[in-house]
Parts: C-alpha cells; structure tokens; sequence
C-alpha cells in the first residue's frame, strides 16, 4: 500500500495534505493535543483536544486567569471521546488511549484511509485514567518510549503493594516517605493506590492543582492537603521529580525517598535518580504492549516515534510489519516515563 499523503515530523506531528499539526511544540492556528504533558503541548490559537486535556493544557499554558480557573469552570468545552469533526475533506476523533486522565488517540479518516496517531498509551488498567481502546487502521504512528525489549514491566499489584509497604514501614520507623511521581497522571495513580494504606497525604507542587482538576472530572480520589506548614504525624508526601533537591523537600527529616517511574527497571535507578528506593509503576506501555498495540491495530505501514524508535522500528519488521522511525528519539531527554 502506498502512504496517501506525506506525514513529516517537525516539532510535532505534520500531515501536509491536510495542514494538520498534532503535538505541536511550537503554536499553531490548529493544532490536535494528545494530552497535556509538557512534550506535547504548546500555545495554539485553537486546539482540538479532551476536556481533562483543555484544563491541565489552560493550567499550564494560560494566563494566571485561565490557570485559576482551570479547576473551577464547567465543563462542556472539550471533545468528547468518538465526537467527529470535519477538517477540510477529513474527519478527526479522538479515542482513549490509557495513559492519563483524557489523553487520547487521533484517527483520521481521509480519503478512504484510517491514520492513527497513538500518542502516548498504556493498555495495562488504571484507577484514573479511561481504559485504552483498540482502533483498527491502515496507518500507525506509535510513540516508542519503552520500545526495547529489556523493558518489561513487573505486574502491577506487585509494584503498588511494595510502595504501600515502603510507605508503612517508614511512618512505622518514624521516618517520612516521600515520593517522587509526575504532576499529571502519576502522582493521581500513587494517590489513588495508597487508599488502602490509611495514611494522610500531602501533595507538592502543580500536583495538588491538577489533582483537583481530576476531582473535578469525577475521578474519586483519597484525600489530601497540599504541602506548606507542618507534616500531620505519620503522612506521605508525594512531589513532583523536579523538586528532589528543593529546600521544601530537604526540611523533611528524617526521610526516606522514592522514585515512581518505568525507568526504575533500568539497573541502578536509585543511584541514578538519587533516592533510596524505585518502583516500575509506569503510565506508559512497555516493550510487550508495544508490539500487542501494533498488532491489533492492523496497520499496513507502522512509523514508530520517539523513545527507541529505531529499535522498535526494527523489532516490528522482524515480525514482519512494514515499520520505520519517523524522527530520531527526544522522549528519553525528558525522562517522562
């Protein structure tokens, strides 16, 4: 099958035929926003996205009114999952795509072709984010992040089981746990798995605001205070990774740390990120869903990009699947995981 029209990668995904950009990290007139983490996102002047996405997306990149609002206003604004609209002689929806709160996939059907653009996914379940559907196509474009084969998640009821424990037996050594888990996405799927543990929470940060974004879109989540002022006795924090090092964080003590990410298969993570201790609980798909997703999608021409593109490119045309990277790796500067 020959690709339809050209699909270039420039900052963001680029379909010519149709002046369409997706993930643009530059501002466009149009642009389609997967979700609302910092690699994905950009001032446009008009963005096709959720409603979870518009609101952490306004959090992040509006003025200091549209950020206050962001937890407050009604919602109504975003499209909704399976909404279609019409862009020239196409037609865009969004799907869910797993990985957080509203993210999504992008098909457009142009031409008699399906085009995917997966964004980031997981198809592994979540407390706080929709599950994942499948989107059967001619064309795929799938972010690589985990796209080697050394990276194999451990189940997760494992990995959420050892955090809680983490967490016990500090408070029960009189040492607070503090854990470090990404503001969107991450840290709601700690908090939310930490019900069970019975311990007050305090949330750090850009954390708490987009918390109460996730409350506002009727995730249920245990409670929790924001940081500031004294610990109550036998709490956990979690923060955002940024603020490892940050006077707030180092006034705890004592204190035992722990870093919360897919990286954390990677031998030597607590070294590497500085902590005593690190957990493989990731909001993205692993090597093994990688190549599940791209099976069930049935995609004729598969372009894998960012992470190890050009790795997972490889193993899919191993596998028989008409595959190449679409641009070299940025993901992995970023260390999202």
């Amino acid at each position: 099958m020959q690709v339809p029209y050209e699909i270039r990668y420039r900052r963001g995904v680029h379909l010519p035929a149709l002046d369409l950009w997706i993930d643009a990290r530059a501002g466009r007139d149009l642009a389609v926003v997967s979700h609302a983490h910092g690699d994905h996102i950009a001032r446009h002047r008009r963005s096709i996205c959720t409603e979870a996405t518009r609101r952490v997306m306004a959090l992040r990149t509006g003025s200091r009114r549209r950020r206050r609002a962001a937890t407050a206003e009604p919602p109504g604004v975003g499209l909704a999952f399976g909404e279609e609209v019409e862009h020239r002689d196409a037609v865009l929806s969004l799907h869910p795509a797993g990985h957080v709160l509203g993210s999504s996939q992008v098909l457009v059907s142009h031409r008699g072709v399906r085009l995917v653009y997966s964004g980031d996914i997981k198809l592994r379940a979540a407390h706080t984010a929709e599950p994942l559907e499948h989107i059967e196509c001619d064309v795929l474009i799938v972010e690589a992040t985990f796209g080697r084969p050394q990276f194999r998640f451990p189940p997760t009821d494992a990995v959420v089981r050892a955090i809680s424990d983490f967490c016990l037996d500090s408070v029960a050594a009189g040492v607070t746990p503090v854990l470090f888990a990404y503001s969107l996405g991450k840290g709601q799927e700690v908090l939310s798995h930490l019900a069970g543990a019975g311990l007050p929470v305090v949330l750090c940060g850009s954390l708490f605001t987009v918390t109460e974004i996730y409350r506002a879109m009727g995730v249920r989540l245990p409670s929790a205070q924001p940081c500031g002022g004294t610990l109550p006795p036998g709490a956990v924090v979690i923060c955002p990774p940024h603020l490892r090092g940050r006077s707030w964080v180092e006034r705890i003590s004592p204190r035992r740390t722990a870093y919360i990410s897919g990286w954390a298969v990677e031998r030597g993570a607590c070294l590497r990120h500085g902590c005593d201790a690190a957990f493989a609980l990731s909001d993205h798909a692993d090597f093994d869903e990688l190549l599940r997703y791209v099976e069930r999608s049935r995609a004729q021409q598969v372009y894998t990009l960012f992470g190890f593109a050009e790795d997972l490119a490889h193993q899919l045309r191993r596998r028989g699947v008409r595959a190449e990277a679409l641009a070299a790796s940025r993901q992995l500067e970023l260390g999202l995981g």
